[in-house]
């Protein structure tokens, strides 16, 4: 059964003309979903019965189930593993940081790109999610939530630019004055550096805001930890980001993973200086959050040594806090706690 979080008004529409029902419907239907928070048909009072039968018999409205969900104690970040119709699994997370409220949202199930820091990557890629499951995160997300949403990121499991058509459309339904109206400002699509989705995000001039998980800044260095820099060098990737500055005129987010031992140093500082130089950009540099030995925090003396050598270089630079690290709240842990579960589970039986 289709689930209508998947339309837009235009196929909302186009539904209703089929159905013989006024153009209204659409406003009607937006408004339940978005705005009011329905999460069934039978809500929707001022439509008829027969209607709201209709509706219940053509579409599912939620499809969602929770199968955990883990809050940190020390800064509230919490975090969810939904399951999918067909049995696969997803997360998302609410991170509170002082009058922020930001939702981290996946757009696969899985991903191909195997960084080599995140547990998601050791899935595989295994299905991209469809617009209704994007959007339902939010939806479900927004009902569960101590204060409304002020940011929207793609950063959670699998690889945007991979779905992009999905992404966009469930980013367009986010933002649509008649339904949540979430501001296009707000909502970040973040790559890893898949240059034809950068590219494609430029010409098409799309609102959102783009980020790209750069993570080193030199290319053997970013060659270890991210396989795509192999397909994209970090030179292409330059190319492309000003590529779409040129074309949007808009600031671009580069992710920067800090990695004990491995891109914390004066010199990886000064690398990311002189690369920041290249294309009008903000630097989020992001303490490392990973169960991996291979991929140790770096220490609060190191996080702010490398702050202090590049703050006073670049446009913007934000140091994030590691948000949920102590309930492992970064991408695919939670998925993989819960598959060790389900492992030991079925060994207990046999």
């Amino acid at each position: 059964m289709k689930n209508i979080l998947d339309l837009n008004i235009n196929e909302l529409q186009n539904y209703f003309e089929q159905s013989g029902e006024p153009k209204f419907r659409v406003q009607q239907i937006y408004q339940g979903i978005y705005q009011k928070g329905y999460t069934n048909f039978d809500q929707f009072t001022n439509l008829s019965k027969k209607l709201r039968q209709q509706l219940a018999a053509d579409f599912v409205l939620r499809s969602f189930q929770e199968l955990e969900r883990i809050t940190s104690p020390l800064d509230g970040t919490t975090k969810f593993l939904w399951q999918l119709t067909d049995g696969m699994k997803i997360e998302s997370v609410i991170i509170y940081e002082k009058k922020r409220v930001t939702f981290c949202i996946s757009s696969q199930v899985g991903c191909a790109l195997d960084c080599k820091f995140c547990a998601t990557g050791k899935m595989g890629w295994l299905r991209d999610l469809t617009v209704g499951e994007i959007v339902e995160q939010v939806l479900q997300m927004k009902e569960l939530a101590e204060r409304p949403p002020t940011n929207i990121v793609f950063m959670g499991m699998g690889e945007p630019m991979l779905n992009y058509d999905n992404v966009m459309q469930a980013a367009d339904i986010l933002a649509d004055e008649a339904g949540l109206n979430f501001s296009r400002k707000k909502i970040t699509i973040s790559t890893s550096g898949v240059l034809p989705g950068i590219k494609r995000m430029a010409d098409e001039q799309r609102p959102f805001r783009l980020a790209i998980s750069l993570n080193a800044a030199d290319q053997q260095k970013r060659l270890q930890v991210m396989p795509i820099a192999k397909k994209y060098p970090l030179e292409q990737l330059f190319e492309a980001a000003r590529y779409y500055y040129q074309k949007t005129r808009k600031r671009i987010t580069f992710e920067y993973v800090l990695i004990a031992g491995f891109n914390d140093s004066l010199q990886d500082a000064r690398n990311l200086v002189a690369l920041s130089r290249k294309v009008p950009c903000k630097i989020n540099v992001i303490p490392v959050n990973s169960i991996d030995e291979n991929f140790p925090a770096p220490s609060q003396e190191s996080v702010a040594r490398f702050e202090e050598a590049i703050q006073e270089s670049v446009y913007a630079v934000t140091i994030r806090n590691r948000k949920g690290w102590d309930v492992q709240a970064a991408c695919g842990m939670l998925y993989a706690e819960n598959e060790k579960k389900q492992l030991k589970l079925k060994t207990d039986k046999l």
